[in-house]
C-alpha cells in the first residue's frame, strides 16, 4: 500500500459545555495555548524537519458546545503527515499526562518550562471561570472517537492554583535591558541532538570568562551553528546574544542572531 493511501483523517477534538457564554479573549488565548504546547510537543519529539515544524490547524467549529476540531499540517505544502495519527494522540497524551500530574501527582513529574506552565493554565481558563461548565479532550481517527480526558470548572481552578505555586518554585531567569552585538563566542560544550534543550554552554570572554549556559531565540540559528559542516569546537562564531540571570548572576547566553564564524588558529 502507498503511503499517500495510508493517510488518515486525524483530529484533536476539543469540545466546552459551556453554562455561560465564553469570553472571545479567553477562548483566542486558550487555543493558542493549545497550539503553542503542540509546537513543543513536536519540535521535541519529531523525527524530522517538517514534522518538527508542523501546526495545529481548524478543521471545523460546530455549533451547540463550543466544538473545534484541528488537524495537523505541514506548513510546506499544506498536507497532512501520514505519522500524524502519533503525534495527535501522543500530544493528547501528553496533555492528559501533564493535567494528571498537576491535580493528582500521578506519574513522572514532566519537564514544564515557565510557559509551559502558564500555557497549560491558559487552556483551561475559559472553564476555571465558568462554574459548572466542562472541558473535554479527544482524538478521532477516520471518525472513531477516542476519548482521552475531561477537566471540570473545580479542576481547572485546581490546575491553575498550582501552577501559580509551581511558578514560585521555579527559578525564573530575568533577562537584563543590555543585548551585546556581534560578540565573538566559542563553544565550550555542545549537543549534537538537535532536539536537546539543555547542556550547551559557551564563552563569550569580552562579557564574562566563565563558560554560560546556551539557548537560543531561533532554532534555525541553532541548526547553523551547531548542525551544518562547520566544526563547532575550532571555529568562533560572532553573535548578538542577552544575557539571562537567575538569582542576579548571570547564568544563560541566549542567542538571538549569529553573523559569520572564523576558524580559531593556534600560534
Amino acid at each position: 500500500m502507498s503511503e499517500i493511501a495510508e493517510v488518515k483523517d486525524i483530529r484533536f477534538v476539543i469540545k466546552i459545555d459551556n453554562k455561560n457564554p465564553v469570553e472571545l479573549v479567553d477562548l483566542t488565548k486558550s487555543l493558542f495555548s493549545l497550539a503553542s504546547q503542540f509546537s513543543s510537543y513536536v519540535e521535541k519529539n519529531g523525527n524530522h524537519k517538517e514534522e518538527r515544524e508542523a501546526k495545529l490547524y481548524v478543521k471545523e467549529i460546530k455549533s451547540g458546545s463550543v466544538i473545534v476540531e484541528l488537524v495537523e499540517l505541514a506548513t510546506v505544502g499544506m498536507i497532512p503527515f501520514v505519522e500524524n495519527v502519533n503525534t495527535v494522540v501522543g500530544f493528547a497524551e501528553y496533555c492528559k499526562k501533564a493535567y494528571n500530574f498537576l491535580l493528582k501527582g500521578e506519574g513522572k513529574k514532566p519537564e514544564l518550562t515557565q510557559s509551559d506552565y502558564k500555557e497549560l493554565s491558559a487552556i483551561v481558563n475559559p472553564i476555571a471561570k465558568d462554574k459548572a461548565s466542562q472541558i473535554n479532550f479527544s482524538t478521532t481517527i477516520n471518525g472513531n472517537v477516542n476519548f482521552t480526558f475531561n477537566l471540570d470548572s473545580t479542576q481547572s481552578n485546581a490546575v491553575q492554583n498550582i501552577v501559580k505555586r509551581e511558578l514560585d518554585f521555579l527559578k525564573v531567569p530575568e533577562q537584563q535591558d543590555d543585548k551585546f552585538e556581534k560578540v565573538v563566542m566559542t563553544w565550550f560544550q555542545a549537543r549534537g541532538n538537535i532536539k536537546s534543550k539543555s547542556g550547551n554552554k559557551g564563552i563569550i570572554e569580552e562579557l564574562n570568562k566563565k563558560e554560560l549556559n546556551v539557548i537560543f531565540e531561533d532554532d534555525n540559528v541553532k541548526e547553523k551553528m551547531l548542525h551544518s559542516d562547520i566544526n563547532p569546537f575550532t571555529t568562533a562564531f560572532v553573535v548578538d546574544v542577552k544575557i539571562l540571570n537567575i538569582n542576579g548572576k548571570p547564568s544563560i547566553y541566549k542567542i538571538t542572531n549569529f553573523h559569520e564564524h572564523f576558524e580559531i588558529t593556534e600560534e
